[in-house]
């Protein structure tokens, strides 16, 4: 299996320290350099802020535990694999008990790069998913060979969803397998076999993110980033619904004079339907004149729609990153100097 990222999202050089009910300020003060930027997450399931980056130093934070009570507990994985080179993570998820689980590749060497990938062998690694707790202590160590899951979401009773390629088997495989908190496999859904391109599929898009998955009231959310679809599916794996995301979006941007129409976030909400912060490009080949604005799309797919003004996109730009247990947005904002605030509205 490559172990080689195709990073298709922004990196944050942040480290957290939630500082009240309503908003986070980030400051990468106390956390050095890691081997990439932070990759913050909302995980709208457990109300909770993730932070998490590839590591090559023992005494670099992996992760960031951040708590209702105003703590931010570092996780350092390269202190629980003294052997280990590296640790790159994949995805994370927040769990019940305030922590954290995280999909990993443990490396004892030196970590291939998309240069060096077709050239040098690739090390010896192990797969992983590994759980720590609210005090950044691991707790569980799961050997999830021969899959590489790469988005994760944690339900209220502590049964993990995790959606990712196999590395060996037959033609067509389940990409979405369902955990109990002990680690056994309690189901296998989504075959490989339901898209053209097979596991491919899942290898994102560079202008939309990568996939992923969108745990909320009792709801699972497949994202489908390159072919910009959703697949809502019950708890048990049946699917209950395909949303052509795309398509819908294609028609708001023409509708408002745009070319195309990309999408910077996706979240959730509470009827089923989607939230998504969404690029709108004058033109496909340049970034001069780009908006950013809120849309909406219903569960059943129809149509979708603008929630409020369109904004240009620039560096001091809201981003949104999910819908919070209250029903309001969680965004982040960049106030320069390393710093950001992380808050609702």
């Amino acid at each position: 299996m490559q172990y080689v990222k195709a990073v298709c999202v922004v990196l944050l050089n942040l480290a957290g320290l939630l500082v009240s009910a309503q908003s986070f300020e980030l400051n990468t003060a106390s956390d050095g350099k890691g081997d990439s930027g932070y990759w913050t997450k909302w995980d709208s399931t457990h109300n909770r802020l993730l932070m998490y980056r590839d590591s090559s130093s023992p005494d670099t934070p992996s992760a960031r535990v951040l708590s209702g009570s105003g703590t931010s507990v570092p996780i350092f994985i390269l202190h629980d694999f003294r052997d280990a080179k590296f640790a790159d993570i994949w995805a994370a998820a927040a769990t019940p008990e305030g922590g954290m689980i995280l999909s990993v590749v443990i490396g004892f060497g030196d970590r291939p790069t998309p240069e060096t990938a077709s050239s040098k062998p690739i090390p010896p690694a192990k797969v992983f998913l590994l759980t720590y707790g609210p005090d950044g202590a691991l707790k569980k160590v799961w050997n999830v060979a021969p899959y590489l899951h790469e988005a994760l979401a944690v339900d209220p009773s502590g049964n993990v969803f995790a959606l990712g390629t196999r590395d060996a088997g037959p033609e067509g495989f389940p990409m979405l397998i369902k955990y109990s908190p002990a680690g056994s496999v309690l189901g296998e859904f989504v075959s490989s076999k339901m898209f053209a391109n097979g596991d491919k599929v899942l290898k994102g898009s560079p202008v939309n993110g990568p996939s992923g998955l969108f745990l909320r009231n009792q709801q699972l959310l497949l994202w489908v980033s390159s072919s910009r679809e959703a697949f809502r599916l019950s708890l048990t794996g049946d699917l209950r619904r395909k949303i052509a995301v795309g398509s819908a979006l294609d028609r708001l941007a023409v509708q408002n004079g745009f070319a195309q129409a990309t999408i910077a976030e996706l979240a959730l909400d509470d009827s089923g339907g989607l939230l998504l912060q969404v690029r709108f490009w004058p033109s496909k080949t340049s970034l001069a004149g780009m908006m950013l604005g809120m849309v909406s799309i219903p569960s059943d797919g129809s149509e979708a729609k603008l929630v409020g003004p369109l904004t240009a996109a620039s560096s001091g730009t809201q981003h949104f990153l999910g819908i919070a247990e209250d029903g309001k947005n969680v965004v982040i904002e960049h106030a320069g100097n390393g710093r950001a605030l992380v808050h609702k509205e």
